[in-house]
């Protein structure tokens, strides 16, 4: 949800005018092991939680001791004072909490985005007149009130634009410019419409996975078993992040799919020819629903007004927004709006 949120507000602001948006994306160095404890119980003890909740966490990183063991020689225990552990429930959660602080320097227009250790801002430009310098100086001077250090080789920029042609703004200094990010496990382009990266890498990890499928025929698994495989192994990567992409073209991009499931079912791995739009129809109306039914869902932010009154039965009550380009048409939200009503 939080990539479906960042997409709709650069694709929002390239609508309305903006000649391009300087996404920024930052790294620290070690996230979670570098979380310094003083600071973040400080930040625990400002929740309005129950005390003894309050407690209840301090109390899970309090004290915490670690020793190694090399060859057979132990080392002295030594206690911790940084870090989450990683793989817990709470990890997450503490880190979110460390971190919940961050503000973008003019929120008017900037927009943060985070995701656990993933933390994007997005700065929209009007005539290479933009606030991206400004955030990446107010998340310097976080860092070291903070005690994180932020990765500035592994910080980077991306100029989203709606056209080739329109002029790239000057680089910040020390942040190193990019034509396309990966950002939490989609790789986006600085032409929003441009999928080539991430279905070329998607198409190439699916294809290294069909030969655990070969193997698996070549000894005898029957075709339920192996479609089970393909589900697993080669369906959850065709599957994850249609909320983003599923308004690429057809023809460029989505028919590959197609084409690579029909193979499959050829050589009996699937039991089934593809339809891929329709399932990307149904992830659809999956979140779409999930929006609507919670109240309190990140994305409801990107709804429009309701309407007043209808004159007939509608699949929802929201306003169809007024879009000037049918890229931001096909983003999830506008999607969902004008499909399903």
């Amino acid at each position: 949800m939080a990539l479906v949120k960042c997409q709709h507000t650069w694709l929002k602001g390239l609508d309305n005018g903006v000649k391009y948006v300087r996404v920024l994306s930052f790294d620290f160095s070690k996230a979670f092991d570098s979380v310094p404890h003083d600071i973040l119980f400080g930040k625990v003890k400002k929740l309005p939680f129950n005390p003894y909740i309050i407690n209840w966490m301090i109390d899970f990183l309090k004290d915490r001791k670690q020793r190694v063991t090399v060859d057979g020689i132990t080392t002295e225990f030594l206690k911790i004072n940084r870090g989450v552990p990683q793989g817990t429930v709470l990890g997450p959660i503490l880190f979110s909490i460390m971190v919940n602080d961050i503000k973008p320097v003019n929120p008017i227009n900037a927009e943060l985005c985070k995701f656990a250790d993933d933390i994007t801002i997005e700065a929209p430009g009007y005539d290479e007149d933009d606030t991206g310098a400004e955030e990446v100086e107010n998340m310097k001077l976080w860092s070291d009130e903070n005690r994180m250090v932020l990765n500035m080789n592994k910080t980077y920029e991306m100029i989203v634009r709606g056209r080739t042609s329109i002029p790239l703004p000057s680089c910040i200094p020390s942040i190193k410019r990019k034509t396309w990010l990966k950002i939490l496990g989609i790789t986006l382009e600085e032409i929003p419409e441009n999928w080539d990266i991430h279905f070329e890498e998607m198409l190439k990890k699916a294809s290294g996975r069909m030969y655990i499928l070969r193997v698996c025929k070549y000894y005898g698994f029957t075709t339920k078993q192996l479609e089970l495989l393909f589900q697993s192994l080669i369906m959850s990567l065709f599957t994850f992040g249609t909320e983003l992409w599923g308004g690429a073209s057809y023809t460029k991009y989505i028919s590959q799919i197609d084409k690579f499931i029909n193979r499959a079912y050829r050589n009996g791995y699937v039991t089934e020819k593809s339809n891929f739009r329709e399932i990307i129809n149904k992830r659809d109306k999956r979140l779409w629903k999930k929006i609507l039914d919670d109240e309190n869902n990140a994305l409801r932010e990107l709804l429009p007004n309701k309407l007043d009154r209808t004159l007939r039965q509608r699949g929802h009550d929201f306003e169809l927004p007024l879009v000037r380009t049918e890229r931001f048409k096909k983003s999830f939200v506008n999607r969902c709006l004008f499909n399903f009503i």
